[in-house]
């Protein structure tokens, strides 16, 4: 009996680490943390309802001083968020989307997100990856160009 005791607080542990937020001690300069995507974006909005629900929509630009060079991605948020005992945090393939309703972008400060589990600023972990697309820690959203 204590070695199947064991070995279920053996499986607990391995399950609260893969399920629980990222360290917090990250910061924007780590590679899987960066952060900074209305640096370089406008125009973005998180999905609130549809097939799309949960995606943070935006443009971004290459290069500001460049007519043209806007790039519009999609990101699916459950890549970067999860909820984790009913609060929203930073998670790789978090899942939050499947288990957090109600989610939209604040009306005049869109980079926040509220949910029914939580809020976060999306700008904390969300960033614009070397082709224009929105991105969060490696997972980077199919771009495409904005016609002009």
């Amino acid at each position: 009996m204590s070695k199947i005791l064991s070995i279920m607080a053996c499986a607990l542990a391995i399950t609260t680490t893969l399920a629980s937020p990222i360290n917090s001690t990250l910061t924007a300069r780590d590679p899987l943390f960066q952060g900074g995507f209305i640096d370089h974006c406008n125009l973005y909005v998180v999905t609130p309802h549809g097939e799309a629900y949960g995606h943070l929509q935006g443009d971004c630009s290459l290069d500001p001083s460049v007519r043209g060079s806007e790039i519009s991605s999609s990101l699916d948020l459950s890549l970067c968020l999860g909820n984790y005992d009913n609060h929203l945090g930073w998670g790789y393939f978090g899942g939050a989307m499947a288990s957090c309703t109600n989610c939209v972008s604040r009306h005049f400060d869109t980079q926040y997100l509220d949910c029914d589990c939580g809020s976060i600023d999306l700008n904390e972990g969300v960033y614009m990856a070397d082709n224009g697309a929105l991105a969060c820690y490696d997972q980077v959203a199919i771009p495409h160009i904005v016609p002009t």
